[in-house]
């Protein structure tokens, strides 16, 4: 035997190592690429998908929030007094709860009306909003606003006795609030109106009427649950009033104020 020539018996002993299976290595790859994508998606933040229902909750939330820093700040007195007159709304304010409040600090009604409207305004005389003359003096001396204490008579009515969302939008990084009000106030008118000047009437007050402890007053469950069903009907009749806010150092500032009186 030549000494080159392979030894037969060490052939058998020795054998050449078997190729992987093919298939074995096509799924050991499949399994490696899924484990990567699966590592992946452990890895990767989620993605915040914010649905229709989504926005519509969070506008649902802050209607709530702006309708809480309407009654906070009692801004239902920009209905009587009107946004020209934003120092008597500081006075309604600064005066809620407040027996025999005759006089007021203008320190006080200058910081409301900077923090609530983000503006400022000059001092002077308040006059009556029923045009019967001066209903608060400004002492520029003292920087003061004095109660005269010449009217007798009734006044606006400050409070709507019910409030209901008419829309929210989101424009921007402000939100536009549209409120429907109901107003009443007998030494106005016998009719439950959608304005505290008595004009623009919806209900007859005497269908309303029940006793209570204090004498008679309108029966607030009977009237929410009739408004509240005819609401689609009455929403966009009447007056309604539209709040624009922005938002200032982390709270809300009031920036526009308007009242809808034509129907759609």
């Amino acid at each position: 035997m030549n000494e080159y020539e392979p030894n037969p018996m060490l052939q058998n002993i020795v054998k050449k190592p078997k190729r992987p299976n093919k298939w074995v290595l096509i799924l050991g790859g499949i399994v490696f690429v899924l484990l990567i994508v699966i590592l992946f998606l452990a890895l990767r933040k989620p993605e915040v998908i914010t649905t229709e229902v989504e926005r519509k909750q969070n506008l649902n939330e802050i209607a709530l929030e702006l309708e809480y820093f309407i009654s906070e700040n009692k801004l239902d007195a920009l209905d009587s007094y009107g946004y020209d007159n934003l120092a008597r709304v500081a006075i309604v304010k600064m005066c809620y709860g407040v027996n025999d409040c005759n006089s007021v600090q203008g320190d006080v009604v200058k910081e409301y009306i900077s923090n609530v409207f983000d503006t400022e305004v000059t001092f002077s005389n308040i006059n009556c909003e029923l045009n019967d003359g001066v209903l608060y003096s400004y002492d520029s001396v003292n920087n003061m606003f004095v109660f005269t204490g010449e009217h007798a008579h009734g006044g606006l009515s400050i409070k709507p006795i019910y409030t209901k969302v008419n829309s929210i939008k989101r424009k921007g990084n402000k939100f536009e609030l549209v409120l429907n009000k109901l107003y009443y106030n007998p030494d106005r008118s016998d009719y439950i109106t959608t304005d505290p000047l008595g004009i623009n009437r919806v209900y007859d007050s005497n269908d309303y009427m029940h006793m209570t402890n204090n004498g008679e007053n309108i029966d607030m469950t009977k009237l929410s649950a009739n408004y509240e069903n005819n609401f689609d009907t009455l929403k966009n009749t009447g007056t309604r009033y539209s709040y624009t806010f922005g938002q200032k150092n982390g709270h809300y500032i009031l920036e526009r104020y308007e009242v809808i009186n034509e129907e759609e």
